[in-house]
């Protein structure tokens, strides 16, 4: 019986009837084919297991089994590991395995699994480096990502959960320090964006703050509608929450918001700014305030009447808030270039005229006539906290223009 086997099966060395030293063996399953060492009659030493389909294990065999250091390739799904094998072709010790979608994994392996400390690169170039437990992140690990960021914390079950920290390696700033659960920021923690926006020692529930989305609101002390003098007024705009209580967002810090002043128009343009109002408005330019030995007198036209012949500059404010509130410091009659429509009297005789000479009596003639203006105020913080800008804000405005009547 060995002989018949030995004559019809193996070519190579013998020693008492026994393969022993290197030999080819061809097993009865025609699926299966040995090339290599042997002792005593069994594999031992280096050898090659080759597959009909194309796979094969090259490397250290024991006693018949694979056992040692080699190399086993998968045709069907062309995966290559290299590494340490354990009793068969079970994947056990250190090793690194090459996917055939060019994902690669490094590291502890236990009874083919991904076990212990280890390396993954995709074929993307996401790289996570830590530990795993039966193919998953499990523990302590840093996920680097194709957008540029990096997650170093915890992990379980192959996600973020416990405490994580996510940068923007690219800008060098932490996008989110906190709690994670099920792969979202959930807990306490700060998220930041940009260079100045931060919603800071906040709470989160599934990637966004508790009682978003967050509101702009003109400070409760305030008016709805609001009158401006020649004495400067502060216009407090407060961030809040969107729960029962409506409260100031005390952790929201560095949103920028901007104020711009609208006048209504019954032709609107092209350039002309819908509200939601039904009504179009069209911005007014801001001023820049001149020092005494610029400013230049006042000129009167019988169509128009300039509260300010100042240069325009821009037609916004800015400013950012802290703790949940922005306040535009400074705001009066002059902020904006605003133009007055004027009405002018009945038709006086030219002998009325000659006796009516005097500035005061020529105001009289031509009152100006306040058109309807609007503030709006809007969030134009970019990048964009959590996907979404607060929306806008509109105030009525009333100038007061008695200094142009008197």
């Amino acid at each position: 019986m060995v002989g018949v086997e030995l004559k019809g099966a193996f070519r190579g060395e013998t020693r008492r009837s026994l393969r022993s030293g290197f030999g080819v063996y061809q097993y009865s399953n025609p699926y299966f084919r040995y090339e290599g060492t042997w002792h005593e009659g069994k594999k031992h030493g280096f050898g090659k297991l080759i597959f009909a389909d194309g796979s094969y294990y090259q490397g250290e065999f024991a006693h018949n089994e694979i056992m040692g250091q080699g190399t086993r390739y998968f045709a069907a799904t062309r995966n290559t590991y290299t590494g340490h094998f354990y009793y068969g072709s079970e994947m056990d010790g250190h090793g690194r395995l090459r996917m055939g979608n060019d994902d690669c994994y490094e590291g502890d392996f236990k009874s083919n699994h991904f076990e212990g400390e280890g390396s993954y690169l995709s074929h993307n170039k996401q790289l996570y480096t830590g530990n795993w437990h039966n193919n998953r992140r499990h523990g302590y690990g840093e996920q680097s990502y194709v957008d540029g960021s990096r997650y170093s914390g915890d992990w379980v079950a192959d996600k973020r959960h416990g405490f994580g920290k996510l940068t923007d390696i690219q800008e060098g700033f932490v996008i989110y320090a906190g709690s994670w659960k099920n792969d979202l920021m959930y807990g306490e923690g700060t998220y930041s964006i940009g260079e100045t926006y931060a919603y800071r020692n906040g709470m989160i529930v599934n990637n966004y703050p508790v009682g978003w989305p967050f509101q702009l609101c003109v400070n409760e002390n305030q008016t709805s509608t609001i009158v401006l003098t020649e004495e400067p007024t502060i216009i407090t705009v407060d961030i809040i929450n969107s729960l029962e209580n409506a409260s100031r967002v005390e952790a929201d810090c560095g949103r920028l918001i901007r104020l711009r002043c609208g006048q209504k128009t019954d032709q609107p343009t092209s350039d002309s700014l819908p509200t939601p109002f039904g009504y179009h408005v069209n911005l007014v330019p801001r001023t820049l305030r001149s020092s005494p030995s610029e400013e230049q007198p006042e000129i009167a036209s019988n169509d128009q009447t300039d509260i300010s012949e100042r240069k325009h500059v821009q037609d916004s404010m800015l400013t950012a808030s802290d703790t949940g509130r922005a306040q535009f410091v400074g705001i009066d009659v002059d902020t904006f270039t605003i133009k007055l429509a004027s009405s002018t009297a009945a038709p006086v005789s030219p002998a009325s005229t000659q006796t009516t000479s005097s500035k005061s009596t020529r105001r009289k003639a031509e009152k100006p006539i306040m058109p309807s203006f609007v503030f709006i105020i809007d969030d134009i913080t970019d990048p964009v906290p959590f996907n979404k800008s607060l929306d806008t804000v509109y105030l009525p405005v009333n100038f007061s223009i008695t200094h142009l009547a008197e």
